[in-house]
């Protein structure tokens, strides 16, 4: 798997991530969301099996060994964050999205990836989750000394993290964020999608100057933030609503918060439910009976969670929304 580095070298070197950072203040897309499939899928967790089946058995995506292709035409793809720490083989997921986030554009699709919990505590160096294989030099990584080198500022990944790697997105007519944007912390930069931008901005600099000591990644940001998706229901619903009429949307969609019996809904609103918990325990390194690998598939009001079973079956749909209108 380490030999996909040397598949990176021009992109990570050349053009596209020079521009990463106007694409990582770009929020929205300029595009008719209508015209095109937009999927999200949660927390990886170092599973890269399961990244595979998901995105193979949706169509986004081919591997052949370190050949890895983008098949999704003009369809986008986001992840909500939490690609690192348990499982221990987050980098070759790390390496294969940076690839297909090159290669979408080129079809007229689009590969978003959200910074989640996790990403930021490897940034921070809290390495509490991190599974010993990874810091092996059997590993995917090469040894601790590599790793840590990967996730630094010019590596192959944190300079990825650091620069195409969102706070939150909105696509489709839905915010795609970590953990739950609050609307406390979201006012502060005012409304509709330039009030995303900024925060996305005030994110990437507050990584970049190593402040760690910030509203945005207390308990209650982007990446923290557990209130919206376990907290009392009209307390939680009241906020989502204010959030989401701030920004000009219909939904939010979360990972973060595991859920024992796949995607599940809160705060039932005119086009569906308005806040969609997406982390299903996919990776295999929670031991979790009743995980299941899973994404959500978003077609103009038409929302539907997308579950993959391990027998190779077909894959199971089940609408989380009632509307077909596309």
């Amino acid at each position: 798997m380490r030999s996909l580095f040397w598949l990176l070298l021009p992109y990570v070197g050349g053009h596209a991530i020079q521009n990463s950072t106007a694409f990582f203040l770009d929020s929205h897309s300029g595009q008719d969301a209508a015209q095109q499939k937009v999927y999200s899928i949660a927390d990886l967790h170092g599973d890269y099996g399961q990244f595979k089946t998901i995105l193979q058995r949706l169509g986004l995506a081919s591997f052949e060994g370190d050949d890895i292709h983008w098949t999704g035409g003009n369809s986008i793809l986001v992840s909500t964050g939490d690609t690192v720490d348990r499982g221990e083989n987050s980098r070759p997921i790390y390496v294969a999205f940076q690839m297909l986030a090159q290669q979408a554009p080129k079809h007229g699709g689009e590969v978003i990836n959200i910074l989640g919990n996790h990403e930021l505590m490897n940034l921070q160096g809290d390495l509490r989750y991190v599974p010993p294989e990874e810091m092996e030099s059997e590993g995917d990584y090469g040894g601790q000394d590599a790793r840590a080198n990967e996730f630094g500022p010019t590596g192959i990944i944190g300079r990825d993290l650091r620069t195409r790697y969102v706070g939150a997105a909105i696509r489709a007519g839905t915010v795609f964020v970590h953990a739950g944007l609050d609307p406390s912390i979201l006012s502060p930069y005012g409304s509709g999608p330039k009030a995303l931008d900024d925060l996305n901005a005030k994110v990437k600099y507050l990584i970049d100057a190593k402040v760690d000591n910030h509203v945005l990644f207390a308990e209650d940001g982007p990446f923290w933030n557990r209130l919206l998706a376990s907290g009392p229901e009209k307390r939680a619903c009241e906020k989502v609503d204010l959030t989401l009429r701030l920004l000009g949307v219909d939904r939010m969609v979360v990972g973060h918060t595991p859920q024992r019996t796949g995607v599940n809904v809160r705060c039932e609103g005119p086009v569906g439910p308005r806040l969609i918990l997406a982390d299903t325990f996919i990776s295999a390194a929670y031991g979790m009976s009743g995980g299941r690998a899973s994404a959500i598939e978003y077609i103009g009001n038409s929302v539907t969670a997308i579950y993959f079973p391990e027998d190779g079956e077909d894959v199971e749909r089940l609408p989380l929304s009632d509307s077909t209108d596309v």
